[in-house]
């Protein structure tokens, strides 16, 4: 069924009312469609529900009154499928009673009319934001991660440079000890003063070598290895809390 066919059986049904209210309601339903627009037509309909429907409900509820501006409430469709009929005046009574209605066929249209207008517009919003963020937030970004990563660079280019240092001051000091120590032990024969004091400047420079290559055995040994551990089992913990 397409929206001629829907307004055709409507029309149809709403032949026991004035023509007046007739054309009012046809009118109003005419213009609810053109709200919703014709990508929503399809919906709308199965929304409202069948036109026997819709022309019981206005029967029922609205019986001799109008669709005019005093008469309803419209809403945008696009916005959201609600019809309202507002206050009436029930004169036969002798009084005013204020009544509003809002169709079965109504609320099911509330839950299911989209446009799909908004959801593209949203969408498109979103993505735009998103991008305009990256953009903005990048050299930020960029700047933050580049000063990581030459922070992280500096400290293993400087624990490693230790090693090196330390190891060939150590192999220097020791190479000095000796040479100093076999000097010594010559200078003993002719000058016994010098080859003693360079004999213990010989082990002086061999005491402190041997420092030196302690500490190259515990960070390149024994410190290295640890901390690489230490690094792995956090990544390991991680890994495992977001699994």
């Amino acid at each position: 069924m397409n929206r001629t066919e829907f307004m055709r059986q409507l029309e149809s049904l709403l032949q026991n009312i004035s023509a007046t209210e007739r054309e009012e309601a046809l009118q109003y339903y005419n213009e609810y469609f053109n709200d919703a627009g014709p990508e929503n037509e399809q919906n709308v309909i199965e929304a409202l529900g069948n036109p026997m429907k819709v022309a019981e409900n206005i029967k029922k509820d609205i019986f001799g009154n109008g669709y005019g501006e005093n008469s309803c409430q419209k809403i945008n469709a696009e916005t959201k499928a609600m019809i309202l009929y507002p206050a009436y005046s029930n004169e036969e009574d002798g009084g005013t009673e204020q009544r509003s209605w809002q169709s079965d066929a109504s609320q099911t249209a509330q839950a299911q009319v989209v446009s799909p207008q908004n959801k593209e517009g949203m969408s498109t919003g979103m993505i735009v934001l998103i991008v305009i963020l990256c953009i903005l937030a990048s050299p930020v970004i960029l700047g933050a991660a580049s000063a990581g990563i030459g922070v992280a660079a500096g400290l293993i280019a400087t624990w490693f440079g230790l090693i090196i240092g330390f190891g060939a001051t150590a192999a220097a000091l020791i190479l000095i000890l000796i040479a100093l120590v076999a000097v010594g032990i010559i200078s003993m024969f002719t000058h016994p003063f010098v080859g003693m004091c360079l004999i213990g400047a010989g082990l002086i420079c061999g005491g402190v070598g041997l420092l030196f290559l302690m500490l190259t055995v515990a960070m390149a040994g024994i410190a290295t290895p640890a901390i690489c551990c230490w690094i792995g089992g956090l990544f390991q913990k991680r890994g495992k809390k977001e699994a």
